[in-house]
């Protein structure tokens, strides 16, 4: 892509909304401190953009990948309809900084992250972008992606989530989990028992083994659940609500 080859200088975004056209420089003054230089190398298609989601890293990225697939099976618009384009800020230290630089260069923007890594992504930088006018999305309890999912997934999805990162990621599903459970535990997945106790230990051995921590393998994740997002009960959860919330966003900004 041409984009990838021009410096700040030579770059300038154009809006246009509500009749009014306003040109942005990707040289603006106060716009150092952000890099925008390396993002216009890293994420070059979020500048074609009109929205851009900031994912805190490339499990979100392909989550919402599987989640817009979803939605459009089910009926709705998909995210590119309504200019939308996802950006993986490389982890939660970095989440904050490339959400003001897309803000200041005049684009929507919005925030997934986890809630786990308060030292690179606290509640008081979560509630300083909502001041400035981007929503942010953030997993309650603290917990990451991995760890918000395995506790609010119907079961049959979670062991639908232990099958693949077993069976088609090849990973030692039974061993890391054991590891993190610290308790006696069936070595047949297939017999294991929805507890609390286990869905934490699941949602850990995820995190620290890094099951679907790229975008493929977070698309492939959330198309082993998809069928959970069709259940009412589940809808109430903590996982669903985030995602729907950053679903109408995307809608009618």
């Amino acid at each position: 892509m041409v984009l990838r080859e021009l410096t700040v200088q030579d770059l300038h975004i154009v809006h246009s909304k509500g009749g009014v056209v306003t040109i942005v420089s990707a040289a603006e003054k106060g716009l150092e401190e952000h890099e925008v230089q390396g993002k216009i190398r890293s994420s070059a298609e979020a500048f074609l953009a009109k929205k851009v989601v900031v994912c805190e890293g490339a499990t979100e990225v392909g989550f919402i990948r599987g989640f817009d697939d979803h939605q459009l099976e089910n009926g709705q618009d998909p995210l590119s309809y309504h200019g939308v384009a996802l950006l993986d800020a490389k982890g939660a230290s970095k989440v904050k900084g490339m959400a003001i630089a897309f803000k200041k260069l005049g684009y929507d923007v919005s925030v997934l992250a986890d809630g786990d890594a308060e030292k690179q992504f606290s509640a008081a930088d979560a509630a300083g972008l909502v001041a400035l006018g981007i929503p942010t999305y953030v997993w309650s309890d603290k917990l990451s992606l991995e760890e918000r999912a395995f506790a609010d997934l119907p079961w049959a999805s979670v062991l639908a989530s232990l099958t693949l990162a077993g069976v088609e990621l090849f990973y030692s599903v039974y061993d890391q989990v054991r590891s993190q459970y610290q308790d006696v535990l069936d070595p047949d997945i297939s017999e294991w028992r929805d507890s609390p106790k286990l869905r934490t230990a699941i949602g850990a051995a995820a995190k620290s083994a890094g099951w679907f921590k790229d975008t493929t393998r977070g698309d492939q994740w959330f198309k082993s659940v998809s069928a959970a997002f069709n259940d009412p009960m589940f809808g109430k959860t903590n996982l669903a609500v985030e995602l729907g919330r950053l679903w109408e966003w995307a809608k009618r900004v």
